[in-house]
């Protein structure tokens, strides 16, 4: 069963990606004290990383003449590619349909129709195969819309060559840094990683590559189960076509409720308000330097802000009813940012 939301009109307008800042995060350990550099993707247009991946799609889509002017544009989304391809989309004029469910942010949803999107819900029993019937969406939209140009964000290799030419050199930071000693990404569709990856395996090749991906995910080819308190955009109820768990150096899994206290933990000291994803990937990057001394710098990649989680990540300031990596929130408590 699907609901069609209807298509606002609203003025335009453009503005361009540019290189997003980096905040350096001290965590003290009992041996050595661990730098984080935490690049800030909320900085980019539309407030994600997945405003990259957007542009790319759609170039893509132009470049191979599938999207015309005028065209018609369909997605399958969780929240914030929906939200960059529905502003890019009405900056070029396209039409843009976007697959969501019922765990799609209430903030994503407005922002979505805010921004000109044409929203359709896909109901499904099955909460732990939303993204399998969004998918199934798509096809069913097509064969009614055939003018319709799928970007397809789990397959479209233009995805991780947008990362691996921006947001990979971008992680390993100025020259006179020296590359990190590992770096860290979250994983839903697998794109962003898939092109960092690419950048460091050639110009960094000593830095660990850590995929950073949700208890109960398939995305890195774990067990999917039920996620009860299931954060958006990380995870994925799909195994990744982009990227393979031993393309990477090492897997951690994290649970939801764990990223959302370290969510808490980073605003409560240091003022920082940082997505759902984000928490999860400054959690794994505490256990991996925990578990090998010879890590004392990570770079992290933290997809969007705190601004689209007033709801769910911050809506108490305590720890949520479970935790499971106590030796890495523990040591988040004495985090401080470097001015």
């Amino acid at each position: 069963m699907t609901r069609t939301t209807p298509q606002p009109s609203l003025p335009t307008a453009a503005t361009g990606n540019a290189t997003t800042p980096v905040a350096v995060l001290q965590v003290p350990l009992p041996s050595r004290t661990v730098r984080l550099r935490l690049k800030l993707e909320a900085a980019n247009r539309y407030g994600s990383v997945k405003a990259r991946t957007a542009q790319a799609l759609l170039d893509s889509l132009v470049a191979q003449g599938t999207l015309r002017p005028g065209g018609h544009v369909v997605e399958s989304t969780s929240g914030n590619l929906g939200i960059a391809l529905a502003g890019l989309c009405r900056e070029r004029g396209y039409r843009c349909t976007l697959m969501v469910d019922a765990t799609t942010p209430a903030y994503s949803l407005a922002r979505m129709i805010e921004l000109g999107a044409e929203l359709v819900t896909v109901d499904t029993p099955d909460p732990i195969h939303q993204v399998h019937a969004r998918i199934d969406a798509v096809y069913s939209f097509r064969l009614h819309h055939p003018d319709a140009a799928w970007t397809d964000q789990y397959g479209n290799p233009a995805g991780p060559a947008a990362h691996a030419a921006t947001t990979g050199p971008e992680l390993l930071g100025p020259a006179a840094l020296g590359p990190p000693d590992a770096v860290a990404i979250p994983v839903s569709t697998g794109g962003t990683l898939a092109g960092v990856i690419a950048h460091l395996r050639r110009h960094a090749p000593t830095a660990r590559i850590v995929a950073v991906d949700a208890v109960g995910s398939a995305a890195t080819g774990g067990p999917l189960r039920p996620r009860p308190r299931k954060l958006p955009g990380f995870g994925s109820g799909l195994a990744s076509q982009l990227v393979r768990p031993d393309d990477c150096d090492r897997v951690i899994h994290v649970t939801d409720d764990d990223a959302t206290y370290s969510c808490r933990i980073i605003r409560a000291h240091t003022g920082l308000s940082l997505g759902g994803s984000a928490g999860a990937t400054i959690t794994a990057a505490t256990r991996l330097a925990l578990d090998d001394a010879t890590i004392s710098d990570i770079a992290c990649l933290c997809p969007d802000g705190g601004d689209r989680y007033q709801n769910t990540v911050y809506a108490a300031a305590g720890p949520p009813p479970t935790t499971s990596d106590t030796d890495a929130i523990s040591a988040l408590h004495n985090a401080a940012l470097l001015q």
